[in-house]
């Protein structure tokens, strides 16, 4: 048997039966620890009111007592959405709930309080708390009064009904009504709607304007054609009643010319529309727009006389010229296509031109056309073409893009030229340039074989010639030192022969060296000139001291090529700077770099090879100098300005300059002036 506390609590808790998760968490919650108490001591109105509140699927929300405390259903459950006021709202004070809206309900919740007079609201606006912020939440909703057994308002009773997504579909219609509305603005166009029971035209001020109706009248299907052009009024009418007919699909496109018949006025229109069809398939309407584009008629004829005349000058023209679309097919060819190929408009229009293209050329050719339409690139290619007769002529076709004013392709515009005569030339100097270059390959074998010639005698001239100077120095040397005492006259022919052998040997060395230097190929190694600098330098350190030189030296670059023959260029260009000096003056010499340009390199120099810069090297000296009259002379093989008996040497050493320069891609040459030095200038591609 139950006891008697459970049948009293079952009885006072039966007003809190059902009312799913809201019930549920009324029943559970401890309301002994709030100020409305246990439920058993609820007032009746309360219990009341909050029995039908949990079992209504109606959704609604109670304000009870003083402080306004909360209640509310499962129905009213979604408004609160999720991570906003739900659970904790219920039983609290709706100022602690409803902050964010309190300005809004509270002047709602005293009016209803202290007039007992219930309110209501449509679609208004109350944004609260919900979903993790602040939403804007349209609300349809009425705020009634609660009495107690003394008739007092004790309790403002809200049943709603969110309406959010309603309002929210209302703006995007309204939106789109007034969007479609500004469309049909910014396009300047008429609208119009055309019933066939009543047969009778309703349109916009402008349709109206354009066809003459009334502003305040309609107009018959009549009336209507009756302001199309005499032209244009059978076709127009006859797609107006086809769109009417089911099996048409109720499409109505067409463009016509209208005469407002008030004001003469002419406009070129197109109109577009659409029939409605009920369940016996009878078009029961139909509706659309009018567009003016007068405008663009007049610029298309504009630009199809400007096409005709375009056409016609083409026709002139001894050239096959065409014209495509964007896409590249064919528009327009003029008659000197049809003349050449002797192919018909059908032929020519279906695949004439791959027909006629040598079968051979065709791949090529198609590729090219291929790669300027989708690169947007001009094009030029050859290619064999068949004649009427069947003979096939090389031409050449080229083709550019015509592009309109936003620089999109428009078409295609290209010529076919008949270039067989020349293409004949190119063919005999293509044969020609390979015989050349066959003869070319034989001339360079025979150089070579030369060049092998050259250094075997290099090899011979180095031992087998110099041998026979080596016993000469050898046997003078033993004859004066035996019998110098007795030579008398005889020790002087006995020098002469010994100075000479030298001057000969020393000349072979000088030949033998120029050959190797001219025969040897370019090297490419990077040279750090001042390095070579330093070892010249060291070879020359007794020359040196000698002659109390004075050398100063600015920073060298590194140059490509063969660091031996460039240590034999400067050693001979400081050497002759320390030769050629004036007596009883110590040479002074200068050694500077600079870049110049290829434009700046004076045009009498004649460089190796082109090159976009160039190191000159300037070796200054305040020597005895030379007329530059003789400047061409001096850089000969065995050419001197003085005698052997003023300065040694034998006049080499400057040819090899020059070799070694020219080797390296570049050149040398001097300046001058007769007892006041030389500058010696050697450039070297960068």
């Amino acid at each position: 048997m139950p006891s008697n506390d459970t049948v009293t609590n079952s009885v006072e808790h039966a007003f809190l039966r059902g009312g799913g998760e809201m019930g549920q968490r009324t029943r559970t919650m401890d309301w002994s620890q709030t100020q409305l108490g246990t439920p058993d001591t609820w007032p009746q109105g309360l219990r009341t009111t909050l029995g039908i509140l949990l079992n209504s699927r109606f959704p609604m929300f109670l304000f009870w007592g003083k402080d306004l405390l909360c209640f509310y259903n499962d129905a009213y459950r979604p408004s609160l959405g999720n991570d906003g006021k739900h659970p904790h709202a219920l039983g609290q004070p709706a100022t602690e709930i409803w902050t964010e809206i309190w300005d809004i309900i509270k002047p709602l919740l005293d009016q209803v309080r202290l007039t007992g007079e219930a309110t209501w609201s449509e679609d208004q606006l109350i944004p609260f708390y919900r979903n993790g912020r602040i939403e804007d939440v349209y609300w349809t909703f009425s705020y009634s009064p609660i009495f107690d057994e003394s008739g007092q308002v004790v309790a403002v009773l809200t049943t709603c009904t969110e309406t959010t997504e309603k309002v929210n579909n209302l703006k995007k219609l309204t939106d789109s009504k007034n969007q479609l509305h500004f469309a049909i603005e910014a396009a300047e166009l008429g609208t119009w709607d055309y019933n066939p029971l009543t047969e009778k035209f309703t349109g916009s001020v402008r349709f109206k304007e354009w066809f003459g109706i009334p502003a305040d009248q309609g107009a018959t299907l009549e009336e209507g054609l009756a302001t199309v052009i005499d032209e244009d009024r059978a076709r127009v009418e006859a797609a107006f009643r086809q769109a009417m007919e089911y099996k048409s699909g109720g499409e109505y496109l067409i463009e016509y010319t209208i005469a407002n018949q008030k004001t003469g006025t002419k406009r070129n229109v197109l109109a577009k529309g659409r029939a409605w069809f009920n369940e016996q398939k009878v078009a029961y309407r139909i509706n659309g727009t009018v567009q003016d584009i007068t405008k663009a008629v007049l610029a298309r004829e504009k630009i199809q006389a400007e096409k005709t005349r375009f056409q016609t000058l083409l026709e002139t023209i001894p050239n096959i010229a065409w014209h495509t679309d964007p896409g590249g097919k064919l528009t327009f060819i003029n008659q000197r296509w049809y003349d050449y190929t002797g192919q018909s408009v059908e032929e020519t229009f279906n695949g004439g031109w791959e027909v006629a293209t040598h079968s051979d050329d065709l791949p090529a050719a198609t590729e090219k056309m291929r790669h300027s339409l989708k690169t947007g690139k001009a094009y030029e290619v050859e290619y064999r073409l068949r004649r009427a007769d069947g003979a096939y002529r090389w031409h050449l076709a080229r083709a550019t893009a015509m592009r309109d004013e936003a620089g999109e392709i428009a078409s295609w515009l290209g010529t076919i030229t008949d270039i067989h005569e020349q293409k004949q030339t190119q063919i005999h100097l293509d044969e020609l340039v390979a015989q050349r270059t066959r003869q070319l390959e034989v001339s360079v074998q025979e150089l070579r074989r030369s060049n092998e010639n050259l250094q075997q005698f290099a090899y011979v001239a180095s031992h087998d010639l110099q041998e026979p100077l080596r016993k000469i120095q050898s046997f003078g040397d033993m004859l004066k030192k035996r019998y110098e005492a007795q030579l008398g006259d005889g020790a002087d022919y006995l020098n002469r022969m010994q100075t000479a052998a030298r001057r000969m040997s020393v000349l072979i060395d000088d030949l033998l060296t120029y050959s190797r230097i001219t025969t040897r190929q370019e090297a490419a190694d990077e040279v750090p000139l001042e390095k070579v600098m330093s070892s010249v330098l060291n070879n020359l350190e007794l020359r040196i001291m000698e002659s109390q030189a004075s050398i100063t030296m600015e920073p060298l670059p590194v140059v490509q090529g063969d660091a031996s023959q460039l240590n034999q260029l400067f050693q001979n260009l400081l050497s002759n700077a320390m030769k050629f000096k004036k007596s009883n003056i110590a040479p002074v010499i200068r050694i500077v770099t600079t870049e110049v340009s290829a434009a700046d390199v004076p045009a009498d120099v004649r460089l190796g090879r082109q090159a976009a810069a160039y190191y000159r090297i300037d070796i200054a000296d305040n020597g005895v100098g030379f007329e530059e009259k003789y400047l061409d002379r001096i850089f000969e093989v065995f050419q001197r300005l003085h005698g052997k008996s003023q300065y040694s040497g034998t006049g080499i050493g400057l040819a090899i300059c020059e070799k070694v320069a020219v080797n390296h891609g570049g050149a040398i040459t001097a300046t001058s002036q007769l007892g006041k030095g030389t500058t010696f200038s050697v450039y070297l591609p960068v």
